[in-house]
């Protein structure tokens, strides 16, 4: 359901959002769950005005009844710095509003209770987007820093396989939890199953993460004639997997090749090289593409 614009975005209800306020206003507890989802619409309209001060464009967000979501454009697209800013803001947010719920706490009386439960909503909030698993801010940050030193998609593999093995803790902590209490944990072992799924999804897009790339910097240099470039310097026996590397998602990457004397000879464009992975492989080298 369309719930109205704010800034110029969407803002979108789910219809199950909606159907579990109403179950939870039956149980007297709508106030606690409106408190835990005003947290979370915080948390995302702090990494909107992140985006949308970087130059990216927020479609939409939309509350769904196990958090939130903001679709932004070409966000899969963004630079390493881009990206770890804008995975930064949420959890930053959050402390923020923490820190501010703990200070009032003691110094309102009446509030008290209130100020305690949002604090700790919101810290919470915070650490568990922190856990260094997609697509949580942390596993974002995480590849990120990774992708600076090597080529997005392995970089995407590593905290993958980190996610899996931040899921298997999870079960783990639930069945601890239920050998303890003998009850079943149903958040650690949503959380897991969330992971689980999530992280699969980010595996598989990050194969057809750079040909996008590629493709909107070729469009935006029709369009507008012209765009900022990378320029790069390789030896003629380099291999392509470093080179590849290199590239940002930011800017559209020309190579120079000079040989052992350092003597130019000749340049690729990003496009010619994607070409040149494709025919000749990802351990040719760049001479070969001469």
């Amino acid at each position: 359901m369309r719930a109205g614009k704010f800034a110029g975005v969407e803002l979108l209800v789910n219809n199950w959002f909606i159907g579990l306020i109403a179950f939870f206003a039956l149980c007297g507890l709508v106030s606690k769950v409106l408190l835990v989802f005003s947290a979370v619409l915080w948390h995302e309209l702090a990494h909107m005005l992140m985006a949308m001060g970087l130059g990216y464009k927020v479609r939409q967000i939309e509350l769904l009844p196990f958090g939130a979501v903001a679709r932004v454009e070409r966000l899969a697209d963004a630079g390493a710095t881009s990206e770890i800013m804008i995975a930064a803001a949420g959890p930053l947010a959050s402390f923020g509003l923490a820190a501010l719920c703990y200070t009032e706490w003691n110094e309102v009386s009446n509030w008290q209770d209130v100020f305690k439960f949002y604090g700790e909503v919101n810290l919470m909030l915070a650490l568990f987007n922190l856990l260094p698993a997609l697509p949580l801010d942390g596993g974002r940050i995480l590849r990120a820093v990774l992708s600076l030193r090597r080529d997005y998609r392995s970089a995407t593999a590593i905290v993958v396989m980190i996610s899996y093995g931040i899921t298997g803790l999870l079960v783990i902590l639930a069945g601890i939890s239920y050998w303890l209490h003998r009850t079943v944990n149903l958040t650690l072992l949503v959380a897991a199953a969330f992971l689980l799924l999530t992280a699969r999804t980010e595996n598989t897009l990050a194969g057809f993460r750079t040909m996008r790339i590629l493709a909107h910097k070729k469009a935006q240099l029709l369009a507008r004639g012209i765009m900022p470039a990378q320029h790069l310097t390789a030896m003629e026996n380099a291999a392509l997997h470093d080179i590849v590397r290199l590239f940002g998602a930011e800017e559209y990457n020309i190579v120079h090749i000079v040989d052992q004397n350092f003597k130019l000879c000749g340049a690729l464009t990003e496009t010619e090289v994607w070409e040149g992975l494709l025919k000749k492989g990802i351990n040719s080298k760049i001479n070969e593409f001469l």
